[in-house]
């Protein structure tokens, strides 16, 4: 029953709060629920920013994720998460050590059980004996604390997880719509037709085209950031060529047998030759055309028979020029037929006994029409299309303002009279069989059999193919780029947030956060009588001596439970009752049996004991030692494997076994060991003072005054009053390795990109490269400066160039052998080899500023062969220097007294903000001489099947600078830096015989070095907003080094001597095989496995210092397991007198009195067999009272 208001403190308790730890505080659990609020939010923020941006960040490729960053967002949210568990752990630890007392308190009393509670002995019996006990805060704290340290490491270590996913970006693209002027496009083109110039050069082809589309379109820069799978959307004009064609076909024809032994004389055996001739086939109208038109051709048609075929086919078709000229020898005539360009006929007939049982032949005739249209455009990674969304009512002829089209017409035709589409005899090779110009057309019959309209589609598709060619020929990207918004869409590596592990964390903070709130609102209202903190011996000896009646402590005194276990205990304890009781004036415990229980001893023999801690009986110990020493055991061997060089043995089962171990074993393994170190050092914690006081003579500081009660090992190293020394200190230490143990296990895997090397006889040198030759043409450098442009636009890409540009490797013959039995899109080969590189370095200087009213001039020295030659540059003052844009760069060759100068200098000139010729003083002007010099060297490249290349790395030591090869090499740069500067502009007629008024000047101006450079300023330094000498440097420096390097690789069959096919040499390179994956850090792996070891070691060592050192029959780890051992102590009427202290004071006063203190046997001097009390050998505490002297306490 509750007492009366009075005076004594005892009976103030009621009306006060009582003591409560600072974990327990508001000024703890705030902030606690700050931090899980913090954790919610950021969480919730990370899901929703990945949601709605499709992730939170992502690369272009696999291999450009850096490891820090995985490492941040895999440790960060760890880091968190260990944080958060251990701020709750020290809260829970308090709540779970302090519940009984809080029973106790409670004004009904509670069953004498409580006195025997200890919930902090194990985290998961702790909920179950809580809900059996209605310790319903206990069961609040408990399973939370739980699922925090079960759950939330792993979830916060998979919160932000690695996949693939669409990334869509709006992009700034540059485009060249631009169009070559009419006169330069009839130049090109009539030289095309003679297989000369940029219309003429197969080698051209091949870098302009690589992958022809249906349409042409303007050329695009293409985005840095793009990979293997980025598309790239705009709006663009298209261009393209239609066929419309209209037939006519004529049944049951029969064949002459031709007798001519000039043209039948060398066929083989059993073949023979066939004659078709058909007049006056009547085409019809095409559609929206003149309806009183009338066409009619006639066809004579030789064919080549075999002797074993029985259905065959024979298809031919010829253009006529745009003048309605046919332009060579042709199977066809025809009357009326001005609307059509294009003539085929398809015979098709039927053998039986080397006869026709049945034919047909079916004449067409054919109008190409050239198109253009606004549509959005898909680009591939290549630059090619990959889709086309037309505009319809954009569709229209192309503008003859724009496009020269009868040449480009008359140039298609000339191309297919010498491809391998015109399948006459004389321009084939399938038949030794000549033929001359009067002679009829002789095709070959095959059984490959086509209907009208895939021969027309196939028709089309050639002459389509060849305008896209001719047209993508006349953009000019160099000059200056329209910018256009374009929409990038990429699948890209991505780090997204997993919604059902955000979920769960989430759901986890959220219920820290309830437990929180109910602590705050549950411990403001709890009765408390505790005065200060009851984890030391002293205090709780304390609450025994001024709380408990005296007719309990003569219960527990006469009930001879020194040496029962706490099971006994708890036995005896059930049926009791601990209740508050009024005795003069004050609140007194009284311990009451409310059953027939005995009150005698219990019964099992004294001799029996509290097992030991698992770490300190024998065979748990050895079996815990051989577990970490099969744990060790794993992770040497699985680093072992993960060390292999072999990309085979990447895959064996071994190393497949230790990936599986090292996916899911450390982050178990280091939960387990975390809670097994939690475990020793609790365990020790409460046995530490017993093992001293068991040994007697035991100061206050040893034994009894030290808080043993806070057994969360990280508060000793961080708050020096708790401090600890010897081994709890060491393994507070310990735990906190386990803590980073725990951090590296969560993030053991970690991206990389791993390559290995096999041996390859793929590659075939192709060259010798140790000899060149110069064949340095002028219309060479025109082209070369055409692909340039694309190159520095990044437009288009050039094989065995270097990555930069800025070297020509020589090349290998590549022959995949692993792909010929794999489909193309299925296999990407990537080879390692050395070769050599040829490029150049350019050596800039500025010159000082010079002008005069008619012209402007410099003079400058260079050094040739030991001597000093002076260049001069006298430049008129012309508008050709001004630039729309005021940004003009212009190059010149510079004249001296022979030819030194122009072979081993270039002057460039450059202005900023020059739009008139009349502001040249005002404008920025920079003046430069460069003297080029050649660069051989070798390299380690790695190249792919296609001849890209992917990296470069120079070989130490490897550079040629004299001998035969270097030079040759610097002749070909010398003779082509003096036609590169002495270029006409605008590619004119010095290569086709057309005049052009400035042909006279001393100095040759040059647009298009000096366009591509003006436009490789304004691409690598957009943000100047004056003219820098040293980024104008860079920029020509770049230009020309990727010149020299394209004309290189671009002709390098006139510069290279290739090698015999007879004698072909297997190059020596190796296969190279990328992997990338989530491999385990070896370094990690190395730093588990060392705190693996520590934690072995600390194991043994508190094996061999703890083990048997303690003989007591139980540890007490309750107030109702001390009570028994003091309640016939003479230190308990001490202590009682200390109530009204603090814990600081009570502890000062034990230390000043500075007794000894210990607990064993005390019946040799009359006492109880166990007991704790002032050591008798101690000559400071009451020698006149012997403890078997006095009865319990009253």
């Amino acid at each position: 029953m509750p007492a009366t208001d009075g005076q004594n403190s005892v009976q103030k308790w009621r009306a006060s709060r009582g003591w409560l730890p600072w974990t327990l505080h508001k000024v703890y659990l705030l902030p606690l629920a700050g931090l899980f609020l913090f954790m919610l939010g950021v969480i919730e923020l990370l899901r929703e920013y990945s949601k709605r941006m499709g992730g939170i960040v992502h690369w272009a490729y696999e291999e450009d994720l850096p490891t820090a960053t995985w490492g941040a967002y895999t440790y960060l949210p760890l880091i968190f998460a260990l944080l958060a568990i251990n701020l709750l752990d020290v809260c829970a630890q308090d709540v779970l050590r302090l519940e009984p007392y809080f029973q106790l308190a409670k004004p009904g009393g509670a069953p004498a059980t409580v006195l025997f509670n200890n919930y902090c002995c194990n985290a998961f019996t702790a909920s179950i004996i809580a809900f059996r006990n209605r310790h319903w805060v206990v069961l609040c704290v408990a399973p939370v604390s739980l699922i925090f340290r079960m759950f939330l490491p792993s979830l916060l270590a998979g919160l932000v997880i690695l996949d693939d996913g669409s990334w869509v970006e709006r992009k700034i693209v540059n485009t060249w719509p631009t169009i070559i002027d009419l006169e330069i496009q009839q130049l090109w083109l009539a030289a095309g037709s003679s297989g000369e110039g940029p219309m003429g050069s197969p080698e051209l082809n091949s870098f302009f085209m690589p992958d022809p589309a249906d349409y042409a379109t303007p050329p695009t820069s293409l985005p840095d950031d793009q990979n293997e799978s980025s598309l790239l959307t705009l709006n663009q004009t298209i261009y393209w060529s239609n066929m419309t064609c209209v037939s006519n076909t004529r049944r049951g024809l029969s064949p002459q047998t031709e007798t001519n032994l000039t043209l039948t004389s060398q066929l083989p055996h059993g073949q023979q030759i066939w004659s078709w001739n058909v007049g006056n086939m009547s085409m019809g109208n095409l559609p929206g055309g003149n309806s009183s038109s009338r066409c009619q051709i006639s066809t004579a048609l030789d064919t080549v028979i075999g002797s074993d075929q029985q259905t065959l086919q024979a298809k031919f078709w010829e253009p006529m020029g745009y003048d309605g000229k046919l332009l060579a020898p042709s199977a066809f005539t025809y009357e009326d037929c001005s609307a059509f360009k294009v003539f085929g006929v398809i015979v098709d007939m039927q053998l039986a006994a080397g006869n026709v049982s049945d034919s047909n032949v079916t004449v067409l005739a054919c109008s190409p029409t050239y198109q253009q249209a606004w549509a959005s455009v898909t680009l591939n990674p290549n630059a090619s299309i990959a889709d086309v969304d037309m505009t319809p009512s954009t569709v229209k002829s192309l503008d003859t303002a724009d496009f020269y089209v009868d040449g480009i017409h008359d140039l298609i035709a000339s191309r297919y009279l010498t491809s391998e589409s015109d399948v006459r005899f004389g321009n084939t090779t399938q038949l030794n069989v000549s033929a001359s110009s009067g002679d009829p057309v002789i095709v070959a019959t095959d059984s490959t059999i086509l209907n009208y309209e895939e021969y027309v589609q196939e028709i089309r598709q050639y002459w389509n193919s060849d305008f896209i060619v001719t047209i993508d020929r006349f953009f000019s990207p160099g000059g200056f780029p329209t910018p256009v918004e374009a929409s990038q869409q990429s699948f890209v590596i991505i780090l997204t947030v997993a919604s059902k592990a955000a979920t769960l964390a989430e759901a986890i903070l959220a219920l820290g956060l309830c437990m929180i709130a109910t602590l705050i609102y549950m411990y403001r209202r709890r009765s408390n009588f505790l005065q200060w903190d009851p984890g030391s011996i002293a205090a709780q000896c304390t609450i025994v001596a001024q709380l408990f009646k005296p007719s309990t402590k003569v219960m527990f005194s006469e009930a001879k439970l020194d040496m029962a276990t706490t099971r006994q205990l708890r036995q005896w304890a059930n049926g009791k009752w601990c209740e508050w009781v009024d005795e003069d004036g004050e609140e007194k415990l009284q311990v009451v049996d409310r059953s027939e229980a005995s009150l005698a001893p219990p019964h099992p023999p004294p001799r029996r004991r509290d097992p030991m801690p698992h770490f300190l009986r024998p065979i748990w110990f050895l079996l815990e030692c051989l577990l970490f020493a099969a744990i060790l055991a794993l992770f040497g061997v699985s680093l072992s494997y993960i060390r292999l060089k072999n990309i085979n043995s990447l895959f064996s089962t071994g190393a497949t076994v230790a990936m599986i171990f090292l996916n899911f074993g450390p982050t178990a393994i280091a939960s387990i060991i975390g809670s097994f170190l939690v475990s020793i050092y609790r365990n020790l914690s409460s046995m530490e003072p017993w093992i001293r006081l068991q040994d007697g003579m035991a100061s206050a500081r040893q034994s009894v005054v030290e808080n043993y009660g806070i057994q969360t090992p990280f508060i000793p190293l961080f708050i020096r009053r708790h401090r600890r020394s010897g081994i709890l200190l060491t393994l507070s230490i310990v735990c906190l390795g386990d803590l980073v143990l725990r951090i590296l296990s969560g993030g053991l895997f970690t991206p990389q990109l791993k390559n290995y090397l096999s041996p390859s006889s793929d590659l075939i040198s192709m060259y010798n490269s140790s000899a060149m030759v110069n064949n340095v043409n002028q219309s060479d450098i025109q082209m070369t400066l055409v692909a340039t442009g694309r190159l520095l636009n990044n437009v288009s890409f050039l094989q065995w160039a270097s990555t930069d540009g800025k070297f020509f490797m020589v090349p290998f013959s590549i022959h995949n052998t692993s792909e010929d039995d794999q489909d193309e899109d299925d296999d990407y080969t990537v080879y390692s080899a050395t070769t050599r590189g040829f490029g150049a370095d350019l050596d800039c200087k500025v010159l000082p500023a010079a002008s005069s009213d008619t012209s402007l001039a410099w003079n400058y020295k260079i050094a040739q062969a030991g001597v000093t030659k002076t260049c001069t540059v006298d430049i008129p003052l012309t508008e050709d220097l001004a630039s729309r844009s005021g940004k003009s760069i212009h190059y010149y060759a510079p004249n001296g007294t022979d030819n030194s100068c122009q072979e081993s200098s270039i002057f460039v000139l450059a202005f900023w903000d020059l739009r008139n010729i009349t502001d040249i003083n005002e404008a920025g002007t920079t003046a430069l001489h460069c003297e080029p010099k050649i660069h051989i060297q070798d390299f380690h490249v790695e190249v792919d099947s296609s001849g890209m290349v992917q990296d470069q790395r120079p070989i130490s030591g490897s550079s040629i600078s004299s001998g035969s090869l270097f030079h040759n090499a610097s002749a070909i740069l010398a003779d082509f830096n003096q036609v590169l500067a002495g270029q006409p502009r605008n590619f004119s007629s010095h290569h086709f015989n057309f005049s052009r008024p400035h042909g006279h000047r001393r100095h040759h101006q040059h647009d298009w070095p000096g366009r591509l450079t003006a436009n490789a300023y304004d691409m690598t330094f957009p943000d100047d907003f004056m003219l820098k000498s040293e980024h104008l440097m860079l920029s020509v420096q770049t230009v020309y080094q990727t010149v020299f390097s394209t004309h290189l690789a671009l002709w390098k069959d006139k510069f290279l001597e290739r090698l015999p096919t007879h004698s072909a040499q297997t190059a020596h390179g190796n296969l190279l095989d990328s992997l990338w994956g989530f491999i385990p850090s070896t370094s990690l792996v190395v730093i588990i496995i060392c705190l693996l070891a520590i934690d072995a070691v600390a194991l043994m060592a508190v094996f061999a210092f703890r083990f048997n050192r303690y003989r007591g029959p139980r540890v007490p780890r309750s107030i109702g397991s001390l009570i028994p051992w003091v309640v016939q102590s003479r230190m308990l009427a001490d202590l009682g007198d200390t109530w009204e202290m603090s814990e600081r004071e009570r502890e000062g006063y034990l230390l000043e009195k500075d007794c000894k203190y210990k607990v064993g046997d005390f019946s040799a001097v009359g006492g109880p067999r166990w007991a704790l009390d002032y050591d008798y050998d101690d000559q400071r505490s009451d020698p006149g009272i012997e403890l078997q002297d006095r009865g319990p306490v009253e």
